[in-house]
């Protein structure tokens, strides 16, 4: 299981990157996302998404990210 944090004040900006990222990785399950908005002086939303995913895995290969 994989998780990917997005933050961004632009929602548009914030879906761009969440498509970009779902191109990029080769998923063998998208688990769920997440999504909270917090304010700061009840005038700038600081948009963060939570994307739970499971990547797929060519047999054989060691995941790079095991060992950090």
């Amino acid at each position: 299981m994989r998780v990917k944090i997005i933050d961004h004040q632009d929602l548009s900006a914030a879906e761009n990157q969440i498509n970009e990222f779902l191109k990029k990785v080769d998923i063998k399950e998208l688990v769920d996302i997440k999504f909270g908005t917090r304010f700061k002086n009840d005038t700038e939303g600081q948009h963060t998404f939570v994307i739970l995913y499971e990547e797929n895995m060519a047999t054989g290969v060691e995941d790079p990210q095991i060992y950090e």
